[in-house]
């Protein structure tokens, strides 16, 4: 049995879930001479939404200070899996961020990819 070709240069990560607003564990998804990633998925799944809850992809050229991805943050009112993408740029780590939860008690799970 071979390995899939499509994923010999893809890095999935996948942190701990959230239930308060906060970041996940972050991701270095570059390596000196070894893999510089230039494309991101973010995988967000929603389980016993109040509300609304708000997210954020946040990514580092230093892997300390970390920056919004997208020009606004991204509101989910529905429990649900949903996906997002940011490409053609180059970063050493990337993470997902619970900005704020509205109401109830949701678990948020975000899982990453890069290539």
């Amino acid at each position: 049995m071979s390995a899939s070709p499509i994923f010999n240069d893809t890095l999935f990560f996948y942190p701990t879930a959230l239930t308060a607003p906060g970041v996940t564990t972050t991701c270095l998804v570059a390596d000196q001479d070894e893999f510089a990633p230039i494309n991101y998925g973010f995988q967000v799944t929603v389980a016993s939404i109040g509300t609304s809850i708000v997210v954020r992809f946040e990514g580092s050229l230093d892997g300390t200070n970390f920056f919004a991805l997208a020009a606004a943050d991204t509101t989910i009112s529905a429990n649900s899996t949903t996906g997002y993408s940011v490409a053609n740029f180059p970063l050493k780590a990337v993470r997902g961020r619970l900005v704020t939860i509205t109401t109830g008690t949701p678990t948020v799970t975000f899982v990453i990819s890069a290539r």
